[in-house]
């Protein structure tokens, strides 16, 4: 019973948060149109989130630790999170999150060189043509 009342308390709690951020979404008043986007999109996906959690008929199973290897990439993609917000200012938005993306690639996917830097350039692309383009975002 404790682990349905645990379950039943994270859905609703990410309902609540779903909802807020929908609200806070709702009342923005910028001139730039995609600046309630992400806490829209974000809303809408707690919510739906959150419904599928408090439906869901699934046994509670507890998650095993994760092993020193699955710990490691972690504490990699943290460590480089942080180095791309430190170096996104200095860089500019296309080189920081092209050499964000291709160390991500190789640090967690492996394969070789040539199908990391073609994703690589297609990702840096596309989320340059997304966000500076089509959303207008003024980007460093």
């Amino acid at each position: 019973m404790e682990g349905r009342r645990a379950e039943l308390l994270a859905g609703v709690v990410l309902a609540v948060l779903g909802a807020l951020s929908l609200v806070e979404a709702l009342r923005l008043r910028d001139d730039w149109q995609g600046a309630r986007l992400m806490p829209g999109a974000l809303g809408v996906v707690l919510v739906a989130l959150a419904l599928g959690h408090l439906i869901s008929r699934a046994p509670a199973v507890a998650p095993a630790w994760p092993a020193a290897v699955g710990r490691a990439r972690v504490a990699a993609l943290l460590v480089g999170l942080v180095g791309y917000v430190v170096v996104l200012p200095l860089a500019g938005f296309l080189a920081s999150t092209a050499v964000f993306v291709l160390a991500l690639l190789r640090a967690l996917r492996g394969g070789g060189w040539t199908r990391s830097l073609a994703l690589t350039v297609l990702i840096a692309a596309g989320c340059d043509l997304v966000f500076r383009r089509w959303l207008g975002m003024p980007l460093p």
